[in-house]
């Protein structure tokens, strides 16, 4: 298996092998107090190889901050994918889920989503959480 893509977005859905996304890609978002709680959603998708379907894999996302402490999480699924008919050896299939918030900001500052795969760290997005701006008269 190996991490396709893994990205913020204001809200995300997988639904019937794809991905409806609104507001996605995003690298900042902005909090009138923290902590706070930020409402969005974690998009990730996974190429999983023909020699590894028909078996469980294990995908775990964790939200850190800056200095890799643990924010929230893990937080924990499964997925197995079969092989339908005609799929040709060498093809991969793409899983795809999306984690809906929100999520505990604690303070302002670099937070990284970080996704593993069966156990290995596969990846990871990096996103800024800032105050809202003071208002000038």
């Amino acid at each position: 298996m190996e991490l396709d893509f893994l990205l913020v977005a204001d809200r995300a859905e997988a639904v019937n092998g794809k991905l409806y996304l609104l507001g996605g890609g995003w690298d900042r978002i902005t909090l009138p107090q923290f902590p706070g709680s930020a409402n969005f959603d974690v998009a990730l998708g996974v190429m999983v190889a023909y020699t590894e379907t028909n078996e469980r894999h294990d995908f775990h996302l964790t939200l850190e901050d800056d200095d890799n402490q643990v924010v929230l999480g893990p937080v924990t699924g499964q997925l197995e994918l079969g092989r339908p008919p005609g799929l040709k050896p060498a093809q991969a299939q793409r899983f795809m889920v999306a984690v809906r918030g929100p999520f505990p900001i604690p303070h302002a500052g670099c937070f990284h989503w970080v996704v593993s795969l069966d156990g290995h760290r596969a990846g990871h997005t990096t996103f800024w959480a800032d105050p809202v701006p003071a208002q000038t008269a």
